[in-house]
């Protein structure tokens, strides 16, 4: 019967008559680990030629026959290059996987699947897979740096783009809104005979008011309520104007400029509007117009001080910095009364290299505007640069001082104590305080962040950039702070993978 026949018994052939293509799985068994391994570099040696030759597919099957004798995360690896050369990604994937079970470690086996994640548009996987390259790479490969970043913002941005469809827009940090407002020159109206009604023009001036009070969430909601009732003409174009910076604020530039076009047809002659319209031009990328509101509104009033110095505040940005000083220089001549001028005058010439030019107008600055704690936040950052590190922390001190309620001396103060004089405790305490005085302070926020990822603290840092995440008001700002979440969650995830090779990282660290 069937049953009492037996197979004969396989015994192994002689080195040199074996045919490894055609080997049944019983011949392979009895080979002996040394013929294993000849056969599975032979087979090896054929797929390398015939991938040299781009017979990928042939190749593909050499080196799935050496795989028969040897499971070695290069020939899993290579045959993961042959797939990806035929387009087949899944394929690809799945090799590196085991490549990565045998030598959990093999860079090229982790760069191959990265790029075939990345071609599925599985972004965060190949994210993950680049920063794997990265580190046990010490750093020192370019090209997966420069993957690992192109795909960083490939993930930031579809997440932004996600947050922005459902995200309602809000006022930034009062410290911002401080600033912005602070930038122009107040423009002086008596609304006192005004009648407190339910009048658009009564909204308005309670806006108005409450502007002055810098209560921003009650003014906004009060100009909104003003310009959906409508104004007399005499006060139309300012609650546009004032609507629209708010629109602008809350990072809505389509509406904001759709306000201030609203307001130049108002009143053509309210050069303010065209000053905060360049603004919305020059974040679009449209220099041209943004110099034409500059154009326009020195033909309507060529001795209004706030207009050179926006201008020089838009060639500063653009790096035009002798432009800039002779903006601000104008803007001094016209009106030496605002403090900002002077500052920006005062930063624009060091960047121009006149050191003692800019130190001369900060000294000057500092007795015109002695209580200012602006003048002494920015000279402090200067001599900072300069090294002048005493000076720089007796600025910083003076300057919370004279304003504890201010965020950014406190951080300028931090960032100086733990980058250069290495006292982490006091410089995680200041940013702690500048969160105390506007806990919707993005720098702070995102400085005691960044103390906390160098000190090896990723899960105390994630939790401030997810707030940094919270703050964002524009896809930009939204992409910056997710591009941060993400890079930390990978190098943490990478910490629990690979503790030894994450022992590198902080070694690179200091």
């Amino acid at each position: 019967t069937s049953k009492d026949i037996k197979e004969a018994p396989v015994t192994p052939a002689t080195a040199g008559s074996l045919d490894y293509m055609t080997l049944t799985e019983a011949e392979v068994a009895t080979l002996t680990e040394e013929q294993c391994n000849e056969a599975a570099q032979q087979l090896k040696t054929k797929g390398n030629a015939k991938f040299s030759e781009k017979i990928f597919d042939e190749a593909a099957e050499l080196y799935s026959l050496a795989l028969r004798y040897k499971a070695d995360p290069i020939f899993y690896s290579n045959r993961a290059a042959c797939y990806a050369n035929l387009g087949q990604s899944e394929q690809v994937i799945q090799d590196c996987n085991d490549a990565l079970k045998l030598d959990p470690v093999y860079v090229k086996a982790l760069n191959r699947r990265a790029h075939a994640f990345e071609k599925l548009e599985k972004y965060e996987e190949a994210l993950y897979d680049f920063t794997c390259v990265c580190i046990i790479d010490a750093f020192k490969n370019e090209t997966a740096s420069k993957s690992m970043e192109r795909v960083l913002k490939l993930v930031s941005e579809k997440k932004a783009k996600e947050i922005m469809k459902n995200k309602t827009p809000r006022l930034p940090s009062p410290t911002f809104v401080n600033a912005y407002l602070d930038s122009f020159r107040p423009i002086v109206q008596d609304l006192s005979s005004i009648p407190d009604d339910e009048s658009g023009d009564a909204y308005y001036a309670k806006a108005h008011r409450t502007l002055a009070q810098k209560d921003y969430k009650t003014a906004s909601e009060s100009v909104e309520k003003a310009v959906e009732l409508g104004c007399s003409q005499q006060y139309q174009a300012h609650a546009l104007n004032l609507m629209g910076t708010f629109a602008f604020l809350k990072g809505d530039t389509v509406a904001a400029l759709e306000y201030f076009n609203k307001a130049v047809e108002a009143d053509p002659k309210l050069v303010q509007s065209y000053i905060k319209r360049s603004s919305i031009y020059m974040e679009q990328g449209d220099i041209a117009s943004t110099y034409k509101q500059f154009d326009d509104a020195i033909a309507i009033n060529p001795s209004d001080a706030d207009i050179y110095y926006h201008r020089g505040q838009v060639n500063y940005i653009s790096g035009q910095f002798d432009a800039a000083a002779k903006d601000y220089t104008e803007s001094i001549k016209l009106d030496d009364s605002f403090v900002y001028a002077h500052i920006q005058l005062g930063v624009v010439q060091y960047k121009l290299g006149s050191v003692s030019s800019s130190m001369t107008t900060f000294n000057n600055t500092l007795k015109k505007f002695a209580d200012s704690t602006d003048v002494h936040n920015y000279y402090g950052e200067l001599l900072v640069d300069q090294q002048k590190l005493t000076e720089a922390i007796d600025m910083f001190g003076k300057a919370i001082t004279l304003d504890p309620k201010n965020p950014l001396p406190y951080i300028n103060k931090a960032m100086l104590m733990y980058q250069v004089m290495g006292n982490v405790d006091e410089a995680t305490q200041l940013c702690k305080n500048a969160l105390e005085v506007d806990p919707a302070c993005d720098a702070a926020v995102a400085s005691l962040a960044q103390i906390l990822l160098e000190q090896g603290k990723p899960e105390e840092a994630l939790q401030y950039y997810e707030i940094a995440i919270n703050l964002a008001r524009t896809q930009a700002e939204l992409e910056h702070a997710i591009s941060y979440v993400e890079a930390t969650k990978t190098q943490t995830r990478f910490a629990k993978d690979f503790p030894d090779a994450a022992a590198k990282l902080r070694a690179l660290r200091g």
